[in-house]
């Protein structure tokens, strides 16, 4: 699962000691403090619209929401206080999963919460539970999937926290399965395959797939049991993407796919994405990218695209940086039928490369 950084806090606290103005509104809640600041760690009460305290001093050890108009987040008293969700007459909600030292970010219109022994579900920005707290692990929503498990345990890489299971389903917005997927093992190591179910809106089995990982997966770098669904030649409709792991010094991501064919109307393996080296679905482009180190000093870049019932690479580049003193030149060719690849541009600056590859070269 990746961290992105963000703010402690979700707005800038200007509220000063001893400040008389109270809001007219009727349904906030505003938090007042004795400091000469409202900050992180300050004791903190809320008045309503009419002066009134709802929330005394010493309920909760700080805010993360100076006004409440709807929900907002409070943190329990202790050294390590669960984040609790109030609403604007003060009642406790639910806890909320604590992501980058704060709460859970909205996705899709829903955040991650939390039920008294530390279950994961999720609820709306007006603190509707949308999901009710069920899952051990749970992701945010992406795409109208979250990834979900029932056992398992975390692990890290030291940069990433990240959690380990052989037994995942996809849910959508309101909880329903989508798919299904277990491991299958030799013994108690090693990973020979997984069952996959997909589900139907009625949460019926419609297809079941008894895949077995290549014979080199041995090789990976790290391997976890993990499937993404992703529209990756761009029809409309999800395919399935098995995590192969990483492999050398670079750590080059690979994937097996299953392609939905609407024409026999299940997911049917395709062969040619597999060749694609920590492919890059780019939407807008409609195309998939990829990158790969040649060596130290030198990087290579390719472009993908569905033709024909296959992926054909329609393009290259190759980018090398001579010192840190110089910009790195590019090489660039594109297919051609008949031809084969054709170079467009020899050693040139990034101003002379095709716009499509800017946003993926490294700088």
């Amino acid at each position: 699962m990746h961290l992105q950084n963000t703010l402690f806090f979700a707005v800038i606290f200007a509220i000063a000691v001893g400040c008389s103005h109270v809001s007219s509104e009727y349904g906030i809640l505003v938090a007042h403090t004795s400091e000469k600041y409202l900050e992180a760690g300050v004791p903190v009460c809320y008045l309503n619209g009419q002066g009134d305290t709802i929330v005394p001093y010493g309920k909760y050890k700080f805010c993360q929401t100076d006004t409440i108009r709807n929900i907002g987040f409070v943190y329990e008293n202790g050294q390590n206080g669960r984040i609790v969700c109030i609403d604007n007459k003060g009642k406790k909600l639910f806890y909320v999963f604590k992501y980058d030292n704060g709460p859970d970010y909205i996705r899709e219109g829903l955040f991650r919460i939390m039920d008294e022994n530390g279950l994961i579900g999720f609820a709306d920005s007006l603190g509707n539970v949308a999901i009710e707290p069920q899952f051990k692990f749970a992701t945010p929503f992406e795409d109208g999937k979250s990834q979900m498990a029932t056992n398992g345990e975390a692990d890290s890489d030291r940069e990433f926290c990240f959690w380990k299971s052989d037994e995942w389903q996809l849910i959508d917005h309101k909880g329903n399965r989508v798919m299904r997927y277990s491991g299958i093992r030799s013994g108690t190591d090693s990973l020979k395959g997984l069952q996959i179910a997909i589900f139907n809106a009625q949460e019926k089995v419609v297809q079941e797939i008894s895949y077995s990982y290549p014979p080199d997966i041995e090789f990976a770098n790290n391997l976890n049991v993990r499937i993404d669904l992703q529209d990756v030649n761009f029809d409309g409709k999800d395919d399935i993407l098995i995590n192969l792991g990483r492999y050398g010094n670079q750590m080059v991501q690979y994937y097996d796919c299953y392609m939905w064919n609407e024409k026999e109307k299940q997911y049917c393996k395709d062969e040619s994405f597999k060749q694609i080296e920590s492919p890059q679905i780019n939407r807008r482009r409609q195309c998939v990218f990829s990158l790969s180190r040649v060596s130290a000093a030198s990087y290579c870049y390719k472009r993908f695209e569905f033709i024909d019932g296959r992926f054909v690479n329609v393009a290259t580049l190759t980018q090398i940086f001579k010192s840190s003193e110089q910009p790195p030149l590019f090489t660039e060719k594109q297919y051609v039928e008949g031809k084969g690849m054709v170079t467009l541009h020899e050693n040139v600056v990034e101003d002379e490369i095709s716009s499509d590859w800017v946003s993926i070269i490294l700088k």
